[in-house]
């Protein structure tokens, strides 16, 4: 909904001063631009090198050129991936093809980052890398947003939290956890 896939069905989404539903379709690409996407499954541009699929991100924005090779960096650097950026994406793993779509989704430095899932094929170390890396993101000052039903993930990161059920709001709780009965042994140790 953030970025205007979907529509509430009430209520309003404001992204900072703006409600989202009253933009004009011709507008909706400017704020496209201000959210960065993970998915569950990546989509790549195939027989391109990792640093090609983030680039082209840059030139759909149109972000001038000059910008591009300290931005690329800069993601890449994020997210640990710059000795990787001339591989093809199918040759990586599925934990380092997930954090070349993270640098994907930061490199135009989007004021807020949408993860749907972004952790569900992962094994436990991958997961827990692509948790550090949100944190780290989050401490640089992009909000972050983080789809998930892993409880132990959420237990550890202990953020705030919101339950949806059905569409409906059902608990908003700003300590983090996944239910109100926690179990403490359920974290995942950093």
């Amino acid at each position: 909904m953030f970025n205007r896939e979907e529509m509430p069905t009430s209520g309003e989404i404001l992204m900072g001063n703006v409600k989202i539903s009253r933009l004009k379709n011709n507008q909706v690409y400017k704020l496209r631009r201000q959210v960065g996407v993970i998915r569950q499954k990546d989509l790549f541009l195939p027989n391109r090198s990792a640093y090609e699929n983030v680039e082209y991100v840059l030139s759909a924005c149109e972000v001038p050129k000059e910008e591009w090779d300290k931005r690329i960096l800069d993601a890449f650097t994020t997210v640990g991936m710059w000795n990787f950026r001339e591989h093809r994406t199918y040759e990586l793993s599925i934990g380092q093809q997930k954090k070349i779509a993270i640098a994907r989704a930061i490199v135009t430095s989007p004021p807020v980052l949408i993860a749907d899932e972004a952790t569900a094929n992962l094994d436990n170390r991958s997961a827990m890398d692509v948790m550090k890396l949100f944190n780290k993101i989050n401490r640089k000052g992009m909000t972050v947003v983080f789809a998930t039903h892993d409880s132990t993930m959420v237990n550890t990161l202990r953020r705030r939290t919101l339950e949806l059920s059905y569409g409906n709001l059902i608990r908003d709780d700003k300590k983090g956890g996944y239910s109100a009965t926690n179990d403490p042994k359920n974290v995942y140790v950093w």
